[in-house]
C-alpha cells in the first residue's frame, strides 16, 4: 500500500514537472509537487465535464459523444496547465519574474471562464428553463407585432371584408329593390301627395253632399259640383302621379337590374383574385409563424441559456451572488496550479531548485567537456586523415612521373626506329646514281658501305 502511495505521489510530481532523479534526493519537496499535479488532474476532469455538458447542451451531442469530446478537451487543459507550471521558472530578478507570470495569469483567467460557464449553466438550469419559457413567449409576441406591422399581413382583414361583401353581393339572387332607388323615392312622394289630395277632396264632395262643411246646404248644389270638379283633378293629377311612378320604377328596375349584374360580375371576378391572395397571405403568416415558433422552441444553446442566466441574475440579487460566488470558485480552481508555481518562484529557492540547478549545471559540464573531447576526436582524426591525404597524394605523383618516363623512353625508341625505317625505304625508292653519290656522304645509321 506504501508503494502504491508513493507511486501515486511521483506520477502526480511528474504531472508537475517533478524530476525523478531530483525529487529522490529532496523527497520533502515530493508532496509540494504532487499536490500541485493533483490540482493539475482536478482542473482537467472539471473541464472535461464541463466540455461535455456544454457540449450536450449546445450541439444537442449524445451522451457518449460528449463524453469522448470532453475528454478530448480535458487532455487539452491537462496539456496547457501542466505547460503554464513547467514553463514558469526563477528569473535573476522579482520583476521579471512576475513580468513573465502576466501572459500565464491571464490564459489561466480565460480557461476558468471557458470553463465554469458551462457548469453554472448547468446548476442553474432549473431556473434557466423557466427564464427561457418567458423569453420565447416574448418573442413570439414580438413577432405577432412585427406581423401586424407588415403591410401584407396587415392588410388581411380589409381583405376578407372585400371578401365578404362580395360574397353578400353574389348571394342576392335575382332580386332588386327598386323603392330605395332615388328616382322612385320622388316619384313615390308626388304619388303620396296627389293621393292625400285626392282623399281630401272626395271627402269634400262628400261633406259637401251631406251639408255637413262648404255651403252648409244637403244636395248637389254648386257647391256640391264644384267639389266634384276638383275632386276629378285631383284623380286625374293622382293617377298621372301613379303611371309616372310606375314607370320610374320600371326604369329603376332596369337600371338596378344592369348594375346588380356588373356588381355581380365584377364581385365574382374580384372574389376569385381576393381569395387566391388571402389563402397565400394565411399560408405564409402560418408558415411564418410556425418556423418563428420551432425557432423559438430550439433556441435553448448555449447563448441563449447565458441570456437567460444574465436576466435571471438580473431579477434575482441572491442567484447573481451564487453565480458570481460559483464562476470565482471555478476561476480560482483554474488559477491555483500558475499561483502556487508564482509562489515559489517568488519565494526563497527550494532545495529542490539547488539540486535540479546542480544537476543542470553539472549535465551542461559534462555536454561541454563531451562536446570538447568529440572536437579534438574529430580534429585528430582530420589531421591523421590530412597526412595520409598527403602521403597519399605523393605516392601517386612518383608513380604517375615513372609510369610517364617509361612511356615518353618508349616513346622515344619507337620514334628513332620508324625514322631509321622510313630512311632506308626512300633510299631503296630512290636511283643508284643517287645512291651510289650519296654513299659516301650519307650512311644509314647502322649499315656499312659497300665495296
Amino acid at each position: 500500500m506504501a508503494e502504491e502511495t508513493m507511486g501515486l505521489k511521483r506520477i502526480l510530481a511528474g504531472f508537475a514537472g517533478g524530476q525523478r532523479g531530483v525529487l529522490d534526493v529532496t523527497p520533502g519537496d515530493e508532496l509540494r509537487y504532487a499536490a500541485m499535479g493533483g490540482v493539475i488532474v482536478s482542473t482537467a476532469l472539471v473541464a472535461a465535464a464541463s466540455a461535455a455538458m456544454a457540449v450536450h447542451m449546445a450541439l444537442g451531442a449524445g451522451p457518449v459523444a460528449a463524453v469522448l469530446i470532453g475528454l478530448a478537451w480535458g487532455m487539452i487543459i491537462f496539456n496547457l496547465d501542466r505547460l503554464l507550471v513547467v514553463q514558469m521558472t526563477r528569473q535573476d530578478r522579482t520583476a521579471l519574474t512576475l513580468l513573465m507570470a502576466v501572459p500565464r495569469v491571464l490564459l489561466a483567467l480565460v480557461l476558468g471562464a471557458v470553463i465554469s460557464t458551462p457548469v453554472v449553466l448547468k446548476i442553474f438550469e432549473a431556473e434557466i428553463r423557466t427564464q427561457l419559457t418567458v423569453m420565447h413567449a416574448r418573442q413570439i409576441a414580438e413577432f405577432n407585432r412585427d406581423t401586424a406591422a407588415n403591410p401584407d399581413y396587415a392588410s388581411i382583414p380589409a381583405l376578407e371584408q372585400t371578401i365578404a361583401e362580395d360574397e353578400r353581393i353574389l348571394a342576392g339572387g335575382g332580386g332588386v329593390n327598386v323603392e330605395s332607388a332615388p328616382a322612385v323615392v320622388a316619384a313615390r312622394g308626388q304619388y303620396d301627395d296627389a293621393q292625400k289630395k285626392f282623399l281630401q277632396a272626395q271627402a269634400n264632395v262628400v261633406c259637401e253632399k251631406e251639408g255637413a262643411c262648404g255651403s252648409g246646404r244637403a244636395g248637389a248644389g254648386i257647391a256640391y259640383h264644384e267639389k266634384i270638379r276638383i275632386q276629378e283633378e285631383a284623380r286625374a293629377t293622382r293617377d298621372e302621379a301613379r303611371n309616372r311612378l310606375a314607370a320610374t320604377r320600371a326604369d329603376a328596375r332596369i337600371a338596378l337590374t344592369d348594375a346588380r349584374n356588373v356588381a355581380t360580375s365584377a364581385a365574382r371576378t374580384r372574389l376569385t383574385d381576393n381569395r387566391a391572395r388571402l389563402t397565400d397571405l394565411r399560408a405564409r403568416l402560418a408558415a411564418d409563424k410556425t418556423a418563428h415558433e420551432a425557432a423559438s422552441r430550439k433556441d435553448t444553446g448555449l447563448l441563449a441559456r447565458l441570456e437567460a442566466l444574465d436576466e435571471v441574475a438580473g431579477d434575482r440579487p441572491t442567484l447573481h451572488t451564487a453565480h458570481l460566488a460559483l464562476f470565482l470558485l471555478f476561476l480560482a480552481l483554474e488559477l491555483l496550479p500558475v499561483l502556487m508555481k508564482l509562489l515559489q518562484v517568488l519565494g526563497p529557492e527550494t532545495d529542490y531548485e539547488k539540486v535540479a540547478k546542480e544537476n543542470s549545471d553539472h549535465l551542461l559540464r559534462l555536454d561541454r567537456e563531451r562536446r570538447d573531447s568529440d572536437l579534438r576526436t574529430e580534429q585528430d582524426r582530420l589531421r591523421r586523415a590530412s597526412d595520409a591525404a598527403r602521403a597519399g597524394n605523393q605516392i601517386v605523383i612518383d608513380t604517375q612521373a615513372e609510369v610517364m618516363g617509361r612511356v615518353l623512353q618508349n616513346w622515344r625508341q619507337r620514334a628513332v626506329e620508324q625514322a631509321d625505317r622510313d630512311l632506308n625505304r626512300w633510299m631503296r625508292d630512290s636511283g643508284p646514281a643517287d645512291a651510289a653519290h650519296h654513299t659516301d656522304d650519307q650512311l644509314i645509321p647502322g649499315q656499312r658501305p659497300t665495296s
